[in-house]
């Protein structure tokens, strides 16, 4: 089977000569959002609405529609529910309803294939069955979960997550088409998608689905090949009611895809640092004196003394210990975080704190 594959294959040398800068920018399956050909990954924690987005993405480019705004090539779809079953068929019916599509040429699996391992995996029986249903002009195909797929591989594991790559990509490189993997992130959402650092470096594309404060959702591009980063669309999940009386769940578009500059962090101190600042502000309201004028200390701002504001903060807590070393090194530490982060000032004796 290997030999084989490798046999289908041809490398074809480019002279230094052939390279034209002038060269059409590459080609998308939807405009600015998605390659045309490749390995693509939507990813994001459980509940965030990412396989809702990926049948939306499916629909609409199998039905030639505008996806959040964006011109989508019309193109066979292949939508593989490993993780779902059968029980997506009402997620994607109601999708089509809410669409209009009354005809598209969308296909869906609910088995799920092993595409884990290098040998033996199942991605020759899903090229050959895939082939031969002769899906017009198919340009996506829907992974959904690489979990599911990948059954018995280790997650964490270069080796096994490369060996998944590479079926997928032999799938894309066989139809000539995008593989879209629906990924789960980790324990901490904002740090990517879960396992192997091998799926990143692997993909052309890149979409974090996820639940924003308030309950709107938002996707957001965090790798695009030769392409814009760090586009952004918001959406909703509407509730609708299917014919036998159960509910499912819809996307409605609520913005089109823009750069948003996230607003910065603001830091706030923990542990021993926010008992130093809470000391800090209580000493002040409580026996803080106005210091004469001064360019260093703005102006009517109480302060007390380095003396004072440690003998609170003792009181308050800030160190299990009694020994002095170790108080010392209490203190010593939040009063560099705090100034560090502008959270205090400081001037000859006086400290403030900075609200």
């Amino acid at each position: 089977m290997h030999g084989q594959y490798q046999n289908e294959r041809q490398f074809r040398l480019i002279h230094l000569s052939e390279l034209d800068e002038n060269e059409p920018e590459p080609e998308t399956r939807v405009q600015r959002l998605m390659p045309r050909t490749g390995f693509a990954t939507i990813y994001g924690p459980p509940g965030c609405g990412k396989t809702f987005w990926a049948i939306h993405l499916g629909l609409t480019v199998a039905a030639g529609l505008p996806f959040f705004g964006c011109e989508t090539e019309k193109s066979g779809v292949v939508y593989i529910a490993a993780e779902a079953g059968t029980g997506i068929k009402k997620r994607i019916i109601a999708a089509r309803d809410r669409l209009g599509i009354t005809d598209a040429e969308f296909y869906l699996i609910t088995e799920a294939p092993n595409l884990g391992f290098s040998n033996p995996n199942d991605s020759n029986r899903l090229i050959s069955d895939i082939q031969s249903h002769r899906v017009p002009n198919l340009g996506m195909i829907f992974l959904d979960t690489v979990a599911r797929v990948t059954p018995g591989s280790d997650e964490n594991s270069v080796q096994h997550m490369g060996a998944f790559i590479a079926n997928a990509d032999r799938i894309a490189r066989h139809f000539d088409c995008i593989v879209v993997g629906v990924h789960h992130t980790g324990k901490d959402d904002g740090r990517g998608m879960r396992g192997s650092s091998a799926i990143n470096g692997a993909t052309d594309c890149e979409w974090w689905v996820r639940k924003e404060e308030g309950g709107t959702r938002s996707a957001k591009l965090t790798k695009m090949r030769d392409g814009e980063g760090d586009l952004s669309m918001t959406f909703d999940l509407d509730v609708v009611e299917m014919a036998d009386g159960t509910t499912t769940c819809v996307i409605t578009e609520l913005s089109q895809p823009e750069v948003r500059k996230q607003a910065p962090k603001v830091w706030k101190p923990t542990g021993a640092t926010a008992i130093a600042f809470d000391a800090l502000v209580e000493v002040v309201r409580e026996r803080g004196t106005l210091p004469a004028e001064s360019a260093h200390i703005p102006s009517r701002t109480p302060t007390v003394s380095m003396e004072q504001w440690k003998a609170h903060a003792v009181l308050r807590g800030i160190c299990s210990s009694n020994e002095e070393r170790a108080v010392n090194i209490a203190f010593q530490r939040a009063t560099q975080k705090l100034l560090e982060n502008k959270k205090i000032g400081t001037w000859n004796s006086h400290v403030w704190p900075v609200l």
